[in-house]
């Protein structure tokens, strides 16, 4: 019995050393580098080595940590929904807009307050959509940035940069970290500037944050502006003028741009990022041919039982 064991005990181990050459001495070679930008509805859309990939591939990939790829797959399914929901959302806003414009003729104080309950509400449930989405998205960038760690650490230098954002009262910021340090702007331009192709990048992607903040400062301004027309006593007691319906497309010209800017503030920050980590062996996203998915699988860890 000891015997039979000791035999089943040798060819495991030998199936592992030629089947399981990804996990040899902690190196997975010809696992290719994972990249993440977010699309116009700032759904995460995915690329390896420059091409573009399903969430399916990037999970079998992931498959060297069964919990970041399990923890992947359910995130990004969260995401996708978040975006649904902000869509609905923002449907229920615009169809708000769609009723007051349709009543304009006769506009009155009861027709506006009924449009602004019902814009509170889409607001609300598109905001609960953003915010699913916003943190579906941190999530997977950063359980990809730990995989293309993972895989590459041998051939990377001393500094490992990654990318988190953040919202604050004013708009949106992305930090860039070594490791756990919050690096700030001097460093990264000592670290970047020894790449000035990557500097270019990362500065494009700061001024892409400079112009959502500017759009963000005046759709408050509009905000306040629409809310101080509504509760103003001449509101109460008069008809309301025809500003109200400019500001109002205005104020969701603004914001559709704002978060624009903000996703190509963010998709500029990670192609500066991908460069400077791994400088020739990163492939920029680009219009490549569809790549047939060939990497490893589930199925690679069976092979040799």
């Amino acid at each position: 019995m000891s015997v039979l064991f000791l035999c089943f005990f040798s060819i495991v181990s030998h199936g592992q050393d030629t089947n399981f050459e990804y996990f040899s001495e902690s190196k997975y070679k010809d696992y290719p580098i994972i990249s993440l930008r977010e699309n116009f509805f700032g759904n995460p859309v995915y690329f390896i080595e420059g091409s573009k990939a399903g969430s399916r591939e990037v999970r079998a990939y992931m498959e060297i940590m069964p919990g970041d790829a399990n923890l992947f797959g359910q995130t990004h399914t969260k995401t996708i929904s978040g975006t649904f929901l902000g869509i609905g959302g923002q449907a229920l806003v615009l169809g708000a807009l769609g009723y007051v414009y349709n009543n304009r003729s006769g506009l009155s104080n009861d027709i506006v307050r009924n449009w602004f309950f019902m814009t509170i509400g889409g607001g609300i449930t598109s905001g609960i959509g953003r915010q699913m989405n916003r943190q579906g998205v941190r999530k997977i960038n950063g359980l990809i940035e730990n995989h293309n760690y993972l895989v590459n650490q041998d051939q990377l230098g001393s500094v490992y940069l990654k990318m988190d954002f953040r919202q604050n009262f004013f708009g949106e910021k992305i930090d860039i970290y070594d490791g756990p340090n919050l690096l700030d702007k001097a460093r990264i331009r000592t670290l970047m500037e020894e790449k000035p192709e990557v500097y270019a990048d990362y500065r494009k992607a700061l001024n892409q944050q400079k112009i959502s903040f500017g759009l963000d400062m005046t759709g408050l301004a509009v905000d306040i502006v629409v809310i101080a027309y509504i509760i103003s006593p001449q509101f109460q007691s008069s008809t309301p003028s025809n500003l109200l319906m400019p500001l109002i497309f205005t104020n969701i010209g603004l914001g559709i741009a704002s978060s624009q800017y903000r996703r190509s503030a963010r998709n500029l920050t990670r192609h500066a990022l991908d460069r400077y980590n791994f400088g020739d062996r990163y492939v920029p996203v680009a219009r490549h041919p569809s790549m047939e998915f060939t990497g490893p699988s589930v199925t690679l860890f069976s092979r040799s039982f």
